[in-house]
């Protein structure tokens, strides 16, 4: 029962918005719908992943490396007014990290994945530096374990001067810590 004097609740709609939008697209042409979702993703990123991922879209090496070095962005970007609480992670972002760093190594850009972990252990050794628990140390190590295994399969001087770097970069002296340290060491 609702009180005298107070408006009673509006009732939501029974209706589904998609039965209407679904007879306006029927009505147009196939240009025309390449047209609209290409001015959606153009408008919305993850509309254009989304869009990369159901199309299987091969995409070039630069256009690879640019997507992953933005993934790093986003996975490890956080509200520095936050510092020591447990703030928001961009978990996809990070699965995105994970996924192009591997890309990068499968297709032989071990150059471009060496450079994109060392921004990765840089940006999200910070992250986890200035989180309360460092929830995501895990996923920067599975993003990085893959570009490791690269390295160390390369070996040389080269391997032993990257893992240096990496373990300079590390804020917190801990991710992927004993990798590095083998790598390092040549073993």
């Amino acid at each position: 029962m609702v009180k005298k004097g107070t408006k009673k609740p509006r009732k939501l709609a029974k209706s589904d918005r998609f039965p209407p939008i679904e007879k306006e697209l029927h009505k147009r042409t196939k240009a025309e719908l390449v047209a609209m979702i290409l001015a959606i993703a153009k408008e919305h990123a993850v509309v254009a992943r989304e869009l990369e991922d159901r199309l299987t879209i091969e995409k070039p090496v630069d256009l690879l490396v640019a997507d992953v070095s933005s993934a790093i962005d986003r996975a490890t970007d956080f509200d520095e007014r936050m510092m020591n609480h447990n703030f928001d992670v961009d978990w996809q972002a990070y699965a995105d990290v994970q996924k192009g760093l591997s890309q990068l190594v499968e297709l032989g850009h071990l150059a471009d994945a060496k450079s994109l972990a060392l921004k990765l252990m840089k940006d999200g050794s910070y992250q986890v530096e200035c989180s309360d628990e460092g929830l995501m140390t895990d996923e920067i190590s599975q993003c990085l374990k893959p570009v490791i295994r690269a390295v160390k399969a390369a070996g040389g001087d080269e391997a032993v001067k990257w893992a240096g770097n990496m373990q300079t970069a590390d804020r917190v002296g801990f991710i992927c810590d004993k990798e590095l340290a083998e790598l390092r060491s040549g073993s």
